[in-house]
């Protein structure tokens, strides 16, 4: 993903127009709609405009998600997350909350441990073993 991108998808995420956006960040539109259309390199003056502008992080804005690791991506997710009213971020908690149980309890059935017992496929455990030798 290039600045043309991440510039349209947070213009977007705030629900503005090239217009608002130019106006908000005293950018003009004509270099806002060829920065989105991906013809032109805007310079570091005009990223900070429009960082400022949008209350965003230089990575939000700059990164590209082809090039940089997951944990660089999920934080500028994160970021815009914090832009979202207080129930839908309670969903996307919840959802992730819910995905991290799931993910766990996997883990522990590709291990069989369950409550703590390392379980065997015939359903014995080591101690069960133990005490029948």
């Amino acid at each position: 993903m290039s600045i043309s991108d991440n510039l349209k998808r947070l213009r977007r995420d705030k629900g503005w127009t090239q217009g608002e956006l130019a106006i908000k960040s005293g950018v003009g539109m004509a270099q806002i709609s060829k920065i989105e259309k991906n013809k032109t390199d805007p310079k570091l003056s005009t990223i900070y405009q429009l960082i400022n502008a949008m209350g965003c992080s230089a990575d939000a804005l700059l990164i590209d998600t082809e090039k940089s690791n997951i944990d660089s991506v999920i934080a500028v997710a994160l970021e815009r997350v914090k832009q979202l009213g207080e129930d839908d971020k309670k969903v996307l908690l919840t959802i992730i909350d819910k995905y991290c149980i799931a993910t766990s309890l996997q883990q522990m059935a590709d291990r069989k441990v369950f409550f703590g017992l390392n379980i065997h496929l015939d359903g014995s455990t080591p101690e069960m073993i133990k005490k029948s030798e």
